[in-house]
């Protein structure tokens, strides 16, 4: 049966103190890594190194990706834009997986540009409204378009979604010792070398990131 198997688990610590993504005085080192490193279809060769940290407080989430590459494209400034043709980076989660309501997609390119939908599956998902996402703030260390080299060997992009947008979505607040469900994504569908890596592996014949049945297990600790 698919999505049968052990799931990997991630525990999302606590954060000393409520922080804006980009301050230099940011956290982001107390926070473990979470390797994204399942690299899935396509056999070229091309898997950069790549990790997220999640860390949370009474009002956010803080999630903060890095990855390895120093060649990257990016094209798509605007909200809604379909930022998984560029180098993107995603997290989809299921807050309340014992509701059976759905997950919330947060796909963000290297630049920080945001697509944010919710719903059960890949069709049936609903574009969330700018309102909707309030409080989120992203800093990304690529500034905007670019085609090739990006002056590094690597990006990072680090955001904070405020933790009321689950309790509007799902109707109930996610509190210590929550158990979510989810996967963390690196992509590319059209740069220089398109790649598709995920930190739960999703055994599909070809490229779908939404499959919630492949989701591993993150632990609000």
């Amino acid at each position: 049966m698919p999505g049968t198997g052990a799931r990997p688990s991630y525990a999302a610590r606590p954060v000393p103190f409520d922080f804006r993504p980009g301050h230099p005085s940011a956290p982001w080192g107390d926070l473990a890594p979470l390797k994204i490193d399942r690299y899935l279809w396509l056999d070229n060769g091309y898997r950069p190194d790549a990790e997220a940290r999640l860390g949370w407080s009474e009002g956010f989430l803080y999630v903060r990706f890095r990855v390895g590459e120093a060649r990257i494209r990016v094209r798509h400034m605007s909200f809604q834009d379909p930022v998984y043709k560029d180098s993107c980076v995603e997290l989809f989660i299921d807050a309340f997986p014992e509701k059976r309501i759905g997950y919330l997609n947060l796909e963000t390119n290297a630049a920080g540009t945001l697509l944010a939908a919710f719903g059960p599956d890949r069709t049936r998902r609903r574009p969330l409204r700018r309102e909707e996402l309030a409080g989120f703030e992203a800093a990304a260390t690529v500034p905007g378009p670019v085609d090739g080299e990006h002056g590094a060997e690597a990006w990072t992009l680090g955001y904070r979604v405020p933790l009321s947008l689950f309790e509007r979505l799902y109707g109930e607040r996610i509190r210590t010792g929550h158990r979510c469900r989810g996967n963390l994504y690196t992509c590319g569908d059209e740069t220089e070398t398109p790649h598709y890596g995920a930190w739960s592996p999703v055994t599909t014949p070809g490229p779908d990131f939404h499959r919630p049945e492949f989701f591993g297990e993150i632990v609000f600790v």
